[in-house]
């Protein structure tokens, strides 16, 4: 296929081809791919997807799927924003975006942070990625990120790594694109833990004690509302578009860790069964948020089944019930 180049007037230059509409060297030496795309290996980047709700106040899952959200000493509020209709300040018409509303508190160890578990931390390792975010603040403030090989627990793990290509991003009022590069650690030598959840971790911090000023580039303590959309993570050293997902390819790769179901019984005294819709990680912990009348009897996995994806009751109702059972199998 014919390559031609095509010198430009601000001192960078383009390649072009018929599958790579240009490749853009800028002349201190950045390059970006238009034309091209790759495979996010962030689930739910442009945060459609919401099981549990809307917002949270608490630590850990609570509101985005599979957005972990951390906090100690600081507080902090997540939430679920949409933009306007037809905004050309984020591309791609996206419908929400994720929002933290930070009040920190000093102390050495306090932070406020959200990050995304990879599955396995065997996910890109030794391999260069490059990492792409839209971003704002209620004012000029730094955020920092970092990526993170956690090898598991259970047995004798290799210690955690932490700090992986950790910079200091600084947000303005506006909406802006944020791009960075990072090479990521061979796992060569390392030991997985044996409880099978080990992870790559994608970091954003908006507040941090001292006691993470390695890891976050020395970020310090603030308070702000701190503004994120459209993240994706993809292999190489050139800033590309992921590959688009659907609303129902998304939650289908939300529904691997998290998933509510309705469940309904008007009678007494019987057994039901509960099939997934999509298989999980792992075994999941299941809990029930009653709406009704009722708790019902637990359930627990199908005889036959790898614990994943059929479950039945193990006893008779005491009562008719309504309730959602969660299937919690998140890293």
């Amino acid at each position: 296929m014919p390559i031609s180049l095509k010198a430009n007037s601000d001192g960078s230059a383009e390649i072009l081809n018929g599958v790579v509409s240009a490749i853009t060297i800028s002349p201190n030496g950045n390059v970006k791919a238009s034309g091209m795309q790759g495979y996010n290996y962030i689930i739910n980047g442009n945060f459609d997807i919401w099981q549990r709700g809307t917002s949270q106040t608490t630590m850990g899952y609570g509101s985005s799927d599979r957005w972990y959200s951390t906090h100690v000493g600081s507080t902090k509020t997540v939430s679920r924003q949409t933009f306007t209709l037809g905004q050309t300040d984020v591309p791609g018409n996206p419908k929400y975006y994720m929002r933290h509303n930070v009040t920190s508190v000093a102390g050495t160890a306090n932070h406020c942070a959200v990050d995304q578990r990879i599955e396995s931390v065997k996910t890109l390792a030794g391999q260069t990625v490059t990492l792409s975010f839209w971003a704002k603040a209620d004012a000029p403030k730094n955020i920092a990120v970092e990526l993170i090989q956690y090898f598991g627990s259970g047995g004798t793990p290799s210690t955690i790594i932490t700090g992986i290509g950790s910079q200091l991003v600084a947000l303005t009022t506006s909406w802006a694109k944020y791009t960075t590069t990072v090479d990521i650690p061979s796992i060569v030598g390392k030991t997985l833990g044996t409880n099978g959840n080990d992870y790559l971790g994608v970091a954003f911090w908006f507040d941090t004690g001292s006691d993470y000023a390695d890891r976050t580039s020395n970020l310090g303590h603030q308070s702000g509302t701190f503004d994120i959309a459209n993240v994706s993570l993809v292999e190489g050293d050139i800033d590309v578009k992921p590959i688009p997902r659907s609303y129902g390819e998304e939650l289908g790769l939300c529904q691997r860790y998290f998933q509510r179901l309705a469940h309904v019984v008007t009678q007494t005294s019987m057994y039901s069964t509960l099939r997934l819709i999509q298989e999980m990680r792992n075994v999941p912990v299941i809990t029930s948020l009653t709406f009704g009348a009722g708790s019902g009897a637990g359930f627990q996995p199908l005889n036959g089944d790898n614990g994943r994806h059929t479950f039945y009751q193990n006893s008779n109702h005491s009562e008719a019930h309504q309730a959602f059972i969660n299937f919690d199998a998140e890293l």
